[in-house]
């Protein structure tokens, strides 16, 4: 799906000193839905409006702290997830929304939950797509030695040694990402960058070429860093929250009565299919939908989520 336009944006300036980046779509008067985005460090993009309907849905797409475009780039500083819940809150304040919808994939979707929970009285409705619910066995999978197959993060290069076990390719990453030298980070980002593309059924990423490449190539370098650097020190910390935290924020959103949509990909080899039903075990009223698709939101996956956003509470359109 192309990405629908226009999008605007602004910075959001929080009171320890980041400034969170927000694209905006969709008019005013329209029905409000935020998006919470993946990672953690990952970022929102415009294509991430072609899941909405622009002449009724107004969406706003935070960069969570230090990600995207975000200010400061890739800081650690003031940077959990109770910050996040409260960086969402301060900013429906500022957009002066009454309640919003929330749609959360992967990272996100685990966030989604933990600020549903927190500020039920803001939140009309959920969709969750191929949900991480932040427990020790989600965060090693992509540790894994092998995964159907996959070789996983055991064989990153930069990390100067072959580890055997899972738990000790999760030691070794988040160690040199939080604490290597540069350089090092920079060699683990990129070999983290390659299996998590493998892992997603992606393409290698295209050669910068031209005038601007040098420029080019040092930004994609210095984003990829960032980005992992949020990952590890959300790995290091287990997200704040652990698949308990996740499950008994969930089974408090139902009991508030938000209506959930959990969509999940048969062939998703990040979050694991099982998450799924983990969630539809403690919220029985919530509707899953396991789609024909991988973990990313594309083809299938972005057909069922604007399926899912478009439909009211009672799932009519």
């Amino acid at each position: 799906m192309k990405p629908s336009f226009p999008v605007s944006s602004f910075y959001l300036r929080r009171p320890d000193g980041h400034r969170l980046h927000v694209s905006l779509a969709g008019p005013v008067e329209g029905e409000p839905w935020v998006v919470v985005h993946g990672g953690p460090g990952g970022r929102c993009y415009p294509a991430m409006t072609a899941w909405f309907d622009l002449a009724r849905h107004r969406v706003v797409m935070p960069d969570q702290r230090g990600a995207g475009l975000s200010k400061p780039a890739g800081s650690l500083r003031r940077n959990s997830v109770t910050s996040l819940i409260a960086d969402l809150e301060a900013l429906r304040a500022h957009l002066g929304i009454a309640r919003w919808g929330v749609v959360g994939g992967s990272w996100g979707a685990a966030l989604a939950l933990a600020y549903a929970a927190r500020h039920p009285a803001s939140v009309t409705r959920i969709v969750l797509r191929g949900s991480f619910l932040s427990g020790w066995d989600d965060m090693l999978r992509l540790f894994s030695p092998r995964q159907r197959g996959l070789p996983m993060l055991h064989g990153v290069p930069a990390l100067g040694v072959r580890l055997p076990t899972a738990e000790g390719a999760f030691d070794a990453v988040v160690n040199r990402m939080l604490h290597g030298a540069p350089s090092v980070q920079h060699r683990v980002a990129e070999g983290y960058e390659r299996i998590e593309r493998s892992a997603l059924r992606l393409p290698a990423l295209r050669k910068v070429r031209g005038k601007f490449a040098v420029a080019a190539i040092a930004a994609r370098r210095e984003a990829r860093r960032n980005r992992y650097r949020i990952q590890a020190h959300y790995l290091r910390h287990r997200a704040w929250l652990g698949k308990p935290v996740v499950l008994r924020a969930a089974r408090e959103v139902g009991l508030q009565g938000i209506p959930v949509t959990i969509l999940h990909g048969r062939r998703d080899r990040v979050c694991d299919p099982r998450n799924a039903r983990r969630l539809q075990a403690v919220l029985p009223a919530a509707t899953l939908r396991w789609i024909a698709a991988g973990h990313l939101p594309v083809g299938k996956m972005a057909a069922a989520l604007k399926t899912a956003i478009g439909e009211g509470p009672g799932g009519a359109s």
